[in-house]
Parts: C-alpha cells; structure tokens; sequence
C-alpha cells in the first residue's frame, strides 16, 4: 500500500501505474498488483453489495485482477477521463456483466495477482454494511476509508524516516480527534515529550496529514481540476 517514487521529476501516481500497466511487462504487471493490494476491498464490498455471495464476489475479483494482468484489460485506459476510482468501478462492472461467466469457469483460484483473507475481507463487509446503502455508494465509502488508510501510511512513513516511529504511533490516535491537557501530559510521558510540545507536534501533524490526504487524492485523478471537490466528497462519506 506504499507509493513508490521512481522518479523525482514525474512522479509515479495511481494513474501512472495504471498506463505503465498497460503496456504489460513483469515491472507493470507488479505495479498493477500493488495497486489492486490497495483497491481490492472496494470492489469486494460493491460485488456483495450487488448480490453476490461472498465465495462468488471472491472469485468475481480475483478474476477481474488476473484478467486485467494476463489480458492487459486497461491498455485502453483513458486518463483524460479522470477518476481512478470511476474508472476501475466502470472496468470492474463492464468485466462482472460481459465476462465473468466465462472466466469463471476457469479453475478456481488461478491466476491470481494478490492475495487476501477472504473471511476476514467478510468479516469487514458485514461490520462495514449500511442498510440500504447502495452498491455504488458502498463502493466509494470503502475507497474513501482507503484513500484515508493511505494517507496515514504516507504520513507514518515521513516520521519513520525521521527516526519517530514511537512519537507517530503515539501521537496517531489525535490525527482526527481532539484531545485536552489531560491527554497531552499523558501522551508526553509516554514519548518523552512536554505537553505544550505535544500539542503543537498534533498541530504540526494534522497540516502534514491534510497535505498527504490531499496528495492521494491528486493521485488517483488525472489533474487537479476537480480534486477538491473529489476531497470533499470522500470527506462527506466518512
């Protein structure tokens, strides 16, 4: 779930690993198996949503990630359209509706390019479910909560470097909660720090957050012409 920067000047985003993909090539078809480590749950929870039983929406993904690796599904891929996340929902729908059939009767499990717990990918569908929701909507709430997990991952990692794991998992749980002087001074002893220091550390975090979640988003969107919009929306469903 960690982007990798290949280079300084064009750095590589959602999209771009989705066009380097297309062109098939064992370097593409393992950025498009990171990038479906990340997205694979959305799709999960939009094929149960939409009917299917949890071994079928299993299959129904799996088979949509080998195909879209051994087939090369999105050398088509159009970035002017936008959206990573209205792009994959279209291919993932379009894939479920012409081919799933046919591919699904291949033999079970094979091909697979990621891999993950099934009952536990169960587990969060039925404690993440909303009656009545939609399929649609689930699907962008499960990607909104991604792009969130995500977000915190690129944030974690920029302290790691700095050599302050300890002080990040400690200061974690006010990223999007509030705290008082009670939970400073508590928190300030755990990590070694004075709670006026604390406070303006969460302060300092907080920014550093706003800038990484903003920074996935831009990441999965052709251009910045409607990524906030795009953050607002994400923000509104979690």
């Amino acid at each position: 779930m960690e982007r990798k920067d290949s280079n300084a000047k064009f750095p590589q985003t959602r999209w771009s690993v989705v066009l380097r993909a297309a062109g098939g090539g064992v370097g593409g078809d393992n950025a498009l198996g990171e990038l479906f480590q990340t997205y694979w749950f959305p799709l999960y929870s939009f094929a149960r949503r939409s009917g299917h039983s949890a071994a079928d929406a299993e299959d129904l993904v799996q088979n949509f990630l080998s195909k879209a690796v051994e087939t090369h599904l999105f050398a088509k891929a159009d970035i002017e359209k936008g959206k990573l996340r209205t792009f994959l929902l279209t291919t993932f729908r379009r894939f479920a509706r012409d081919e799933y059939e046919k591919a699904n009767a291949q033999k079970r499990g094979g091909g697979n390019v990621i891999s993950f717990d099934a009952v536990e990918a169960e587990n969060w569908y039925d404690r993440d479910q909303i009656e009545g929701e939609t399929p649609e909507k689930m699907y962008d709430r499960q990607w909104a909560v991604t792009v969130l997990e995500n977000a915190v991952k690129r944030l974690e990692g920029q302290w790691a470097q700095k050599g302050k794991n300890k002080e990040f998992e400690g200061l974690r749980p006010f990223l999007t909660g509030t705290g008082d002087s009670a939970d400073y001074e508590k928190i300030g002893r755990e990590i070694g720090m004075k709670p006026d220091t604390v406070k303006v550390t969460i302060h300092r975090m907080r920014a550093k957050f706003s800038v990484a979640l903003r920074e996935e988003v831009q990441d999965t969107h052709a251009d910045d012409s409607d990524v906030d919009e795009e953050l607002r929306y994400l923000i509104q469903l979690l």
